[in-house]
C-alpha cells in the first residue's frame, strides 16, 4: 500500500520515503519504507485522494495510480489532477501516462476505480464545477468543486491504454434525485458488472436513502435492487466511505460512517436474493440449516426449552392430582355390614363379619357361609376388600339341640 494524506494536510509535494509504502509482514505487523516500490519524482504525483489498482495483463503485474490531489508551488495551493502513472513490477520502473488522459478525464479525487475484465472504470469522486468538457490537467482545490453523479463514468482500456467517457442511464426519478449523487458509495466487480451500495442524495434535502444498484456494463444503465433484512423488513442502512469485499456471492460492508449505532460491525448482503444475512459463509460449505439467522436459532431453542418445562409441569400436576384423588377415595370409603348365619338360625347384624346370636356368643364369619357371596349385592369391590381384611379367629358351634355323642367344638 502507498501513503496518502487528507487534503487538509497537504502542504507540499514532497514524499516521506520512510512511509512511502508498507508491506504486510504478518497478521499484525507492517514494514514501512521505499524498498518495495521506489518513490517517483514526478511533479504532479498525488499525495492523497488517488486510486491504486494492481492488475495482471499478459502475465505482467503493473499498478496504475489515477487522479488525486497534491500541492502546486506554481499555484501555491492544493490541486486536483487527472494525471495517470504506471508502475511496472517486472522492471521496477515508473511511467507517466497523463498525456492520454488529458482533456478526457477531468481532474478527480476521492473517486473509485473498479477493474472488470480488461478495463478500469472510474466513477464518483469530486471534480471541477465547470460546464466545459475540455478539462485542464490540474485544478486548484480552492475553486468550486462538485460531487460527480453516477450518470457518467470513464473507461480505461488496459490493453490499449485509451480513455473513453461513458454516459449512464440512472433509472431513478430525476425530479427527486436529479442526476443521482452517491458520494462515498462502494463499487465492486460482480459477474461482469458493477455492484454499488451507498446513500442516494435527495434534492433540496439533507436526507438520503440507501440504495444497492447493479450497473450493467452492456447497456450502461443502473438496475436497482430491493434489499431486505433477514426478517423481511425494508433496508434502512446508510453507509458512507465504507469498504467492501465480495466473497461467495456475499457483499461484505464494513467501516465508514453510518446512521446505525452499530456501524462498526460487519454487514453482509446475499447477492442472490439481496437480503442481509446474519451468518457469513466464507467456505461455501454452510448448509441451509446453518444459514438461519441467529435470532431464529435462539427462538427455536427457547421454544424447545419452554415446551419441555411445560410438559414436566403437566406430568407433575397429573401425578399430584391422582394422589389426591386416591386419598379422597380412601377417606370417604364406608364400612359395610356383613350378615352371617349362626348354628341356631338366629343372628343379628354385626360389623367386620362378626355376628352375635341370641346366646350372645360370637360366631366368626367362616368359609361355610361364603356361598352367600354369590348374591350380586355382595360382589362390590368394597366388600371384596373388606373380606380380604377379615381374620379368622375361632369357630364356636352351638351344641344345643345336637346329639349327646357330639364332641367338643
Amino acid at each position: 500500500m502507498m501513503e496518502g494524506y487528507y487534503i487538509y494536510n497537504v502542504a507540499d509535494s514532497k514524499s516521506d520515503n520512510s512511509k512511502w509504502t508498507a508491506q504486510l509482514v504478518n497478521d499484525n505487523q507492517l514494514n514501512f519504507g521505499s524498498g518495495i516500490i521506489k518513490s517517483p519524482t514526478y511533479t504532479n504525483f498525488p499525495k492523497g485522494g488517488f486510486t491504486q489498482n494492481i492488475v495482471n495483463i499478459n502475465g505482467k503485474p503493473v499498478m496504475y495510480v489515477i487522479g488525486g490531489y497534491t500541492f502546486s508551488k506554481q499555484l501555491n495551493s492544493t490541486i486536483i489532477t487527472s494525471c495517470v502513472f504506471k508502475y511496472d513490477f517486472s522492471s521496477s520502473s515508473w511511467s507517466d501516462l497523463s498525456e492520454g488522459s488529458k482533456s478526457v478525464l477531468p481532474p478527480i479525487a476521492a473517486h473509485r476505480t473498479v477493474q472488470v475484465n480488461n478495463a478500469l472504470y472510474i466513477i464518483n469522486g469530486a471534480s471541477p464545477n465547470v460546464t466545459y468538457t475540455y478539462y485542464p490537467q490540474v485544478y486548484s482545490a480552492i475553486k468550486p468543486i462538485k460531487d460527480n453523479a453516477i450518470n457518467k463514468m470513464y473507461k480505461f482500456d488496459l490493453l490499449t491504454e485509451k480513455w473513453t467517457p461513458i454516459s449512464i442511464k440512472t433509472n431513478l426519478d430525476s425530479s427527486k434525485y436529479g442526476d443521482v449523487i452517491m458520494s462515498g458509495a462502494s463499487y465492486d466487480s460482480y459477474n461482469g458488472n458493477i455492484i454499488s451500495y451507498g446513500e442516494v442524495e435527495i434534492q433540496e434535502s439533507a436526507l438520503g436513502e440507501p440504495h444497492c444498484g447493479t450497473l450493467d456494463l452492456t447497456s450502461f444503465e443502473w438496475r436497482w435492487n430491493q434489499v431486505k433484512t433477514d426478517s423481511g423488513l425494508d433496508n434502512s442502512l446508510n453507509l458512507y466511505n465504507h469498504k467492501t469485499l465480495i466473497i461467495r456471492d456475499q457483499l461484505l460492508l464494513f467501516g465508514g460512517a453510518s446512521n446505525q449505532n452499530n456501524h462498526n460491525k460487519l454487514f453482509a448482503i446475499n447477492l442472490k436474493d439481496f437480503k442481509f444475512v446474519s451468518n457469513l459463509d466464507y467456505t461455501g460449505k454452510s448448509s441451509a440449516s446453518d444459514s438461519r439467522p441467529l435470532y431464529i436459532n435462539v427462538i427455536i431453542g427457547l421454544g424447545a426449552a419452554l415446551g419441555c418445562i411445560l410438559l414436566i409441569a403437566i406430568i407433575i400436576f397429573y401425578i399430584r392430582y391422582r394422589k389426591k384423588k386416591l386419598r379422597d377415595i380412601n377417606n370417604n370409603r364406608q364400612i359395610h355390614a356383613v350378615w352371617a348365619t349362626s348354628g341356631n338360625g338366629t343372628s343379628s347384624q354385626a360389623l367386620g363379619g362378626i355376628t352375635i346370636d341370641d346366646s350372645h356368643e360370637p360366631d366368626i364369619f367362616s368359609l361355610d357361609n361364603t356361598y352367600t357371596l354369590e348374591d350380586p349385592k355382595y360382589k362390590s369391590n368394597e366388600l371384596q376388600e373388606d373380606l380380604e381384611h377379615l381374620t379368622l379367629v375361632a369357630t364356636k358351634s352351638d351344641c344345643k339341640g345336637k346329639s349327646n355323642n357330639s364332641t367338643n367344638c
